[in-house]
């Protein structure tokens, strides 16, 4: 009886590791796991969304001719099911160099209880044409999230881009190509309006 009772919880276990790991490649063994909790299905109805997001707030000047500008970056809390607004400065030279310094910002974070969801991602260019932002990616395999975690990464790819109150629509390109899907679970527009 015992025996039967231990050969299927061991049996659940492990169907239940298989089934969570939808949409996850493998991490190469120096590179931490994903989070789990990010592979969590999000209620269709959770909308984070609340009042409309400040235009970026510029900082003076540093002595070697960078631009610093104060943003929100927005990151997943430590279970994976909602964004974290974060203030952080970035610094650029030319104003358009402003938005892949956002965008850049997102693939790090410094407290260890927000989770980076663009870790892995390479951003090779956002350039910014009549209010349409092109960005250009390349992901890495540890870069991919389960459903939950798409669907808040295309959340914090909007609040942090739509910050500038001159971009009004992103084409999210990947390897130079428009794609249907970023990572296979959340139909992915072009463009993306605000």
């Amino acid at each position: 009886m015992q025996y039967r009772l231990l050969r299927n919880t061991i049996v659940s276990i492990g169907m239940l590791a298989l089934l969570s790991a939808c949409g996850q490649a493998k991490a190469p063994a120096e590179q931490p796991l994903a989070n789990p909790a990010l592979s969590k299905p999000m209620a269709a109805s959770s909308n984070p969304t609340s009042a409309p997001p400040l235009a970026p707030t510029p900082v003076t000047s540093a002595p070697d001719n960078n631009k610093q500008m104060k943003i929100k970056a927005y990151f997943g809390d430590e279970s994976g099911e909602k964004l974290v607004e974060q203030e952080t400065n970035i610094s650029y030279q030319q104003d358009d160099e402003k938005y892949i310094a956002s965008l850049k910002a997102l693939s790090v974070s410094s407290d260890s209880k927000k989770l980076a969801l663009f870790r892995g991602f390479t951003f090779h260019s956002a350039a910014a044409n009549k209010g349409l932002l092109t960005i250009n990616v390349t992901m890495a395999p540890e870069s991919r999230l389960g459903s939950g975690g798409e669907e808040l990464l295309l959340q914090a790819l909007k609040k942090t881009v739509f910050q500038f109150p001159e971009i009004n629509s992103i084409e999210l390109l990947v390897d130079g190509k428009s794609v249907e899907s970023l990572m296979g679970h959340m139909d992915l527009p072009h463009p993306i309006k605000r």
